[in-house]
């Protein structure tokens, strides 16, 4: 029996088709006439059960731009008539000979490779359906990496034809051989010849036997003497005697085309009852899959505060703020949360939403997403997600009109009839040095504002801290950069610490060196371009416990960068009054604060230089 080779290909022009295509390949969807005992016989000979075909593709593609109506993949089968499989038995569903399947499988993945070479995204050998075949995938680029089918599989029929003579000629020394060129029988697509291949075991059509010949035996001699009436009737009783014998032949193949057609009409009405149910049993995912995508929804919104106290017990520091909350987990380790935005300290990890936050916590992969939104939904009620839903909707009008009002920001107005009163304060409660004060009273990096507030503007000029020293602790944050207060230096040391009290009583301290405050800002980006070129990085913070989480994230991506403490004190304002005080009872050791650390060089803020007059008090 002449065995055939079998190549189909089938154009996938969306990524949902290249993802079905994957799923149906790795069997992560029903296949109904698919054997599931032997489902672990199939084999992945490229690429693996797990792999996301769709984001395989476009990760392969990059960023270039795909025409409209491109084709985004190539699928294909490879197979062979089952005569070849199993020579003996054609007929018997799902069996193969070992050593002719190998022989195949060598030869036709050869011949895929050298004709595609990395095109070929996967290949799967499906062995739990009737026949063995060969399922893959190429992804279609040109030389230069371009998707393009056209170039590869052509605009004509010639292309195909060719592709089935070169598959053949690579398999014909199995004794394969290919269906007639030119034929004018019409090819299938993948998906028309897979549906073939798939049917049930049909009982054969049993074959018609060839046409009767009606034999009329010659009439005896006598016959030449009857008269030609008794002729012709004994012609017809003649006659009429074999058909009927003929008739009695052929009744039982008759009751087998009527038995065989019973069967058929009753295949078609189970098939057809299946149909329904198949339609049923989607229309039900496809309901159960829009429920968990909206509760999924819902639970994305939710507070991550909440999220962190009710579900893995966190609590609150003392130094949380409103828009950068700061909750301790039981093991350890710091989580902030700004809107709908994360970071754990001190490992840096960061991500968007409460469901990624659940995951993250809890070790998940990608795949366990589902199980992360279970979980939610047996902590939190409907009631509090309703409530976080008008939470989120608050929290997103807030954020869309300070947006629209930072196109139009200002800073607050300065007031020269209320700076004596501040500069007084700085100088007297602060203890800070007043030529220090007074050129940054200049370069308008402190001022005041109607209100008698302190007024810290950072060095954008977009962003301030307004303080007011007599309802402590009131402090207010405006501007995108106001966490970033900038005091530069001459020499190649930075200090970095945590407001602008303690960076002016570093520069106080270190008057040479460049200064920053930042505030709770834990950008990283908006301090790289101070760090690029320093000789010294300090971390300046004061002795908390969230100064410490801070350093050692910052440390990961700068590990040069060194830890500095106030010697005694709990901050740098403190730590800078204590030492002057000591150094004010040594008269006879330096005569002054001031002449140690500003006198013997000149101090930058801003962009300009300025000598310190002599003294650093009033």
């Amino acid at each position: 029996m002449t065995a055939y080779t079998v190549l189909r290909f089938t154009k996938l022009k969306s990524w949902g088709a290249v993802g079905g295509a994957g799923s149906h390949n790795a069997r992560l969807r029903q296949t109904l006439n698919a054997d599931p005992e032997a489902l672990p016989q199939n084999r992945f000979l490229v690429g693996s059960p797990g792999d996301d075909l769709s984001a395989l593709c476009q990760a392969r593609l990059g960023g270039q731009k795909i025409r409209r109506n491109a084709v985004y993949a190539v699928e294909g089968v490879m197979s062979a008539s089952p005569a070849y499989f199993r020579p003996d038995s054609p007929e018997q569903y799902g069996h193969y000979a070992p050593a002719r399947l190998e022989a195949w499988v060598d030869a036709s993945m050869a011949w895929l490779q050298n004709k595609y070479g990395d095109r070929v995204i996967s290949a799967v050998l499906h062995l739990d359906e009737a026949t063995p075949h060969l399922q893959f995938l190429i992804l279609p680029l040109d030389g230069k990496g371009k998707l393009n089918c056209r170039q590869l599989f052509g605009g004509s029929r010639r292309v195909m034809a060719d592709l089935q003579t070169e598959y053949a000629q690579a398999v014909a020394h199995l004794g394969l051989t290919r269906g007639r060129p030119g034929s004018k029988a019409q090819h299938q697509d993948v998906a028309q010849y897979y549906t073939a291949t798939q049917n049930l075991n049909h009982t054969p059509t049993p074959a018609l036997p060839a046409k009767a010949e009606i034999e009329v035996p010659e009439p005896p001699g006598a016959m030449a003497r009857l008269k030609d009436k008794n002729l012709t009737d004994y012609a017809r009783e003649t006659a009429t005697k074999a058909v009927e014998e003929q008739a009695a032949k052929l009744a039982p193949l008759l009751k087998t085309l009527t038995e065989r057609n019973d069967l058929l009409m009753a295949e078609v009405n189970r098939l057809r009852e299946m149909e329904e149910r198949l339609k049923a049993d989607n229309a039900l995912i496809s309901r159960e899959n829009a429920a968990f995508k909206a509760e999924a929804k819902k639970l994305r919104d939710l507070p991550l505060d909440m999220v962190l106290t009710k579900m893995f017990g966190a609590t609150e520091t003392r130094d949380s703020l409103p828009h950068a909350r700061r909750l301790e987990m039981p093991g350890g380790g710091i989580i902030i949360c700004k809107g709908n935005e994360w970071l754990e300290l001190p490992h840096g990890k960061q991500g968007k939403g409460a469901i990624n936050l659940v995951m993250h916590l809890s070790g998940y992969g990608q795949e366990h997403y589902q199980q992360a939104v279970r979980d939610m939904a047996k902590v939190f009620s409907d009631q509090e997600i309703t409530a976080s839903l008008a939470h989120h909707l608050a929290g997103t009008v807030n954020q869309t009109f300070s947006t629209m009002m930072r196109g139009h920001f200002q800073m607050p107005p300065s007031s020269d009839i209320h700076w004596p009163e501040v500069r007084d304060f700085l100088l007297d409660q602060l203890q800070l040095p007043a030529p220090l004060i007074d050129k940054a009273h200049e370069n308008g990096l402190i001022y005041s504002d109607r209100r008698k507030n302190c007024v810290f503007s950072s060095d954008q000029d977009s962003g301030a801290l307004i303080v007011n020293f007599r309802c402590k602790p009131f402090a207010r944050s405006l501007g995108d950069d106001s966490a970033l207060y900038v005091l530069p230096g001459s020499d190649k040391a930075l200090y970095i610490t945590d407001s602008p009290v303690e960076a002016l009583s570093l520069k106080a301290m270190h008057p040479e060196s460049t200064v920053i405050a930042i505030g709770s800002e834990l950008d990283r980006d908006k301090l790289k371009p101070h760090l690029e070129g320093r000789a010294r990085i300090f971390l300046a913070h004061g002795r908390d416990k969230m100064s410490e989480e801070y350093a050692r994230f910052f440390t990961q991506d700068y590990p040069q960068a060194n830890r500095l403490l106030p010697e005694r004190e709990l901050n740098w304002n403190e730590e800078w009054k204590r030492q002057r005080k000591e150094k004010e009872r040594a008269p006879e050791q330096i005569l002054s604060l001031e002449s140690n650390h500003l006198k013997a060089s000149s101090v930058e803020i801003g962009n300009e230089t300025f000598k310190p007059t002599a003294g650093m008090g009033r």
